[in-house]
C-alpha cells in the first residue's frame, strides 16, 4: 500500500487514480478541512491529519510515501503558512519515513533550482539553493529539497521529482494558471504579457512518477534511488496563450506596462485580497527564459508528451463535464 499526501490536489488526485489503475492500494493523508470531491467514488483509504502532526499510525503497512502536500503562493501574503507546511511539514514527513524505514518520493519544484543566467538550460546538476532564488515558495521548496537529500545521505531511500508548471484537466481547486485559462476562454481577461515558461500536463507528470516508482520498487540500488528528476513539458508563450484558449482579440502589454500593472495588482491582492493574474513574481519567472532538460528522465523511462493544444482542449472539456450535474466521477486517460 502507498501513502500519498496532498492527494486531493491537482497532481495528487491524478496520481492516486494512476496508481489505482495499476492495481496499487492507496491510502491518502487528507487535511481535515479538505474536500474529497476530487476522489469521489475512488477506492482509497482515508487518514485525516495535518502533515505537520504525528501521523505515524497512517504508515502501518505502507511501502512508500509520496509527499505532494504543499502550499503554493506567488504573493507574500501567505509567507508564514508557506514555510510552515512546505518546510516543517516536509521535515515531519522525513522524520516519520526514517522512523518507519519507508522510501520517500518527494515532489519538489523546478523553482527550487538556483536562478542562473537568463536563457540557461536547467538540469539536475543545477544547484538547489534557497539563497539564489526569488520568492518564499521557491525558497521553501529549496530548503525542503535539501532536507530530503540530507535524509537520503543518512540512509533513507526514495527520489525527488522537480516538475515545471503543472496544467491540464482534473484541477478541482483551480490553480492560478487554470484561472487564467478560464478568464481567456470566457473573455474576462483580454491582455497578456511577453515571456514563456515550461508547463507539463498533469497526466504526463503522474505517469512519469509511476514509472520511476516502478523502477525503484523493482531494482535495489538502481539509477532511480536517491536521484533528482526534472519532469518538464513544453514551452508556453504567454503572448500566444489567449489565442490557444480561443480568444482572438487581446492586447500584449510591453514590459513597462506589464511591470506597472503587476505592481498595482500585487498591492490590490495584499491589501484587499483581490485575485490577480500577473504579479511581479510571475513576470520575473516568465522573463528568465529557462529551458528544462528532459535528458535524464528520458534516458531512465519511456517519456511521451501531450501537445499543449491537446492539454488545453482536454482541460476545457473536463470543465464542461464538471459543470454537468449528470457526471459524478471522471476517469484519468
Amino acid at each position: 500500500m502507498l501513502l500519498i499526501t496532498g492527494a486531493t490536489g491537482h497532481l495528487g488526485n491524478v496520481l492516486v487514480k494512476k496508481f489505482i489503475g495499476k492495481g496499487e492500494k492507496v491510502r491518502i493523508l487528507v487535511h481535515p478541512s479538505d474536500s474529497l470531491l476530487p476522489l469521489q467514488l475512488v477506492p482509497v483509504e482515508v487518514f485525516y491529519s495535518d502533515v505537520r502532526a504525528d501521523f505515524s499510525s497512517a504508515l502501518n503497512g505502507i511501502e512508500a510515501i509520496f509527499h505532494l502536500a504543499s502550499v503554493i503562493s506567488i504573493t507574500p501574503s501567505r509567507k508564514k503558512i508557506v514555510y510552515s507546511v512546505n518546510v516543517e511539514g516536509t521535515r515531519n514527513v522525513i522524520t516519520l519515513a526514517k522512523k518507519k524505514k519507508v522510501p520517500l518520493i518527494y515532489i519538489s519544484s523546478v523553482h527550487a533550482f538556483a536562478e542562473v543566467e537568463k536563457g540557461s538550460m536547467i538540469t539536475e546538476e543545477t544547484p538547489v539553493d534557497e539563497n539564489l532564488v526569488v520568492g518564499d515558495y521557491a525558497k521553501s521548496k529549496a530548503i525542503a529539497t535539501k532536507e530530503v537529500e540530507k535524509a537520503f545521505s543518512e540512509g533513507l531511500d526514495g527520489f525527488i521529482v522537480f516538475p515545471t508548471g503543472i496544467f491540464g484537466p482534473y484541477d478541482y481547486k483551480f490553480s492560478h494558471f487554470s484561472r487564467v485559462l478560464i478568464k481567456y476562454k470566457t473573455g474576462k481577461l483580454r491582455y497578456t504579457i511577453n515571456g514563456k515558461f515550461d508547463f507539463v500536463d498533469v497526466r504526463d507528470l503522474a505517469e512519469a512518477i509511476v514509472k520511476l516508482y516502478e523502477l525503484l520498487k523493482s531494482y535495489s540500488n538502481c539509477k532511480v534511488s536517491k536521484q533528482r528528476f526534472i519532469v518538464s513539458g513544453n514551452d508556453i508563450d504567454f503572448a500566444q496563450l489567449p489565442k490557444l484558449c480561443g480568444l482572438e482579440t487581446f492586447k500584449v502589454l510591453d514590459d513597462t506596462s506589464g511591470d506597472i500593472l503587476s505592481t498595482l495588482s500585487l498591492i490590490a491582492n495584499v491589501l484587499f485580497s483581490i485575485p490577480t493574474e500577473f504579479v511581479p513574481y510571475a513576470l520575473h519567472t516568465l522573463r528568465l527564459n529557462y529551458a528544462f532538460s528532459k535528458a535524464k528522465l528520458s534516458s531512465t523511462i519511456p517519456y511521451r508528451l501531450r501537445k499543449v493544444e491537446d492539454s488545453i482542449h482536454d482541460f476545457f472539456n473536463w470543465l464542461n463535464e464538471l459543470n454537468n450535474p449528470k457526471n459524478m466521477c471522471y476517469n484519468i486517460v
